[in-house]
């Protein structure tokens, strides 16, 4: 089993190259870690289990956990109203509370979707200066009426937290969840501190791999801020589960999906995605920013953790926490017969389809030679397997879904992979 998964991370990650680390824990043991490619490309230094990276998103659920310790501290309840600990907040008549925040559903427009993000985001600002740079933006819909994926939500719950306790985002993360656990190597992971063993992030460039843009790290806070290992990712996980951080109850409301006003549920708790695996129940989380892809899953009924950080944003971690994942439950590889489509029979795929629930646009297009790509970030030829269903080579488990054919063209795509579904909803190529 352990030498599948060295072989699928051999698989993955090139000689030479930026890489990953590793570690599975099953019924509360560690039975795999490791690092694989190297954490520095220009020193030719390796990537260990003890190696620190980014974590980006995964740095959420510390926030989510951080409001459970303030809530049983009686600081706080979910249903509180936003303005309750931030008054001057511009709701335009919306009743935002805690619990929209820690879901994705308070609707308030997402600072990371700002055009000009990538821009802001070498600049060093407040929570509040960051705050005041979305507050103002009309909403994306009214609370609770949809899911949409939203780092502005986490940076107000990172005001809340050091509103409520008196200190900063990192002292509270730092005290109340590093310390008392034992995470010497989890930090709130600022450019210029000194940090041992801290793996350089890597992008993919015009003439391949290169150095990872500049991105101050006071921008993604509450949001994305937080450097960990794969060590202490598996003594954070098993600290929840053991219930020596918040309690059973706490931890269960926040394993608990969301429900719009609608009655539908968001598959989202409070920091955790909920959609199963492979009929598994699953709690995961992904993060991506600059140089870094990471994921963390839990399935409980099977008792496995798998633990996934790598240094280079071109990696799928979630596609490797999924191969992981079957291979540890024992599970038949995914395998596809490839069907041949006529190139005129590829226009009613091509188009531009915007998420549900993340920002964004995707686009398909049908290619000179007879292909189809979809273009998530970057172009992939995807693969017919019916008349409506398309594999993605190098990826079993993901499967791109065409449906609702009108006049002549598919108006919807769903995107399954291991640990997530999106549906995108084909719009005119200028609102793209």
């Amino acid at each position: 089993m352990i030498a599948e998964i060295d072989a699928i991370m051999s698989a993955e990650v090139k000689a030479g190259g930026p890489g990953a680390a590793i570690a599975i824990a099953k019924d509360g043991t560690v039975v795999h870690r490791a690092g694989y490619g190297l954490a520095n490309v220009e020193w030719n230094i390796p990537n260990q289990a003890d190696t620190v990276f980014r974590l980006a998103s995964i740095t959420k659920q510390f926030t989510a956990v951080a409001i459970m310790i303030l809530a049983e501290q009686g600081k706080l309840r979910v249903d509180d109203p936003l303005t309750k600990f931030l008054p001057d907040y511009p709701t335009s008549g919306h009743h935002i509370t805690v619990h929209h925040l820690l879901t994705h559903t308070s609707g308030i427009f997402s600072y990371t979707s700002d055009p000009d993000a990538i821009n802001k985001l070498l600049l060093d600002k407040s929570p509040q200066e960051i705050c005041d740079s979305f507050s103002r933006i009309p909403f994306d819909f009214k609370p609770g009426a949809r899911y949409l994926y939203n780092n502005s939500a986490y940076i107000l719950l990172g005001m809340i937290i050091e509103k409520l306790s008196g200190m900063s985002y990192a002292e509270f993360i730092q005290k109340h969840i590093f310390d008392p656990l034992g995470m010497t190597k989890s930090y709130y992971l600022s450019n210029e501190p000194i940090v041992s063993c801290r793996a350089s992030g890597y992008d993919e460039g015009p003439n391949g791999i290169q150095n990872a843009r500049y991105l101050s790290m006071t921008q993604p806070h509450a949001a994305g801020a937080l450097g960990s290992t794969v060590d202490d990712l598996i003594l954070w996980n098993q600290a929840l589960v053991e219930n020596r951080i918040i309690s059973a109850e706490s931890l269960a409301q926040m394993h608990t999906s969301a429900v719009l006003d609608d009655g539908t549920a968001t598959d989202y708790g409070y920091g955790w995605g909920l959609e199963p695996y492979q009929q598994h129940r699953a709690f995961h989380h992904g993060g991506g920013i600059f140089g870094f892809s990471t994921y963390i899953s839990y399935l409980p009924d099977d008792a496995l953790s798998i633990v996934v950080l790598t240094n280079y944003s071109g990696f799928d971690s979630s596609k490797i926490a999924g191969m992981i994942a079957r291979h540890m439950l024992g599970l038949p590889e995914v395998k596809h017969t490839p069907i041949e489509l006529s190139a005129d029979s590829l226009k009613k795929y091509a188009g531009s389809y915007r998420m549900d629930r993340y920002p964004g646009t995707l686009k398909v297009v049908a290619e000179p030679d007879g292909t189809l790509t979809l273009h998530e970030g970057r172009p992939t030829t995807i693969v017919p397997i019916s008349q409506s269903e398309f594999s993605v080579p190098n990826n079993s488990e993901k499967m791109v879904v065409f449906s609702d054919e009108q006049d002549g063209v598919f108006t919807k795509m769903t995107l399954s992979a291991a640990f997530s579904t999106e549906i995108t909803r084909r719009v005119p190529d200028e609102q793209a």
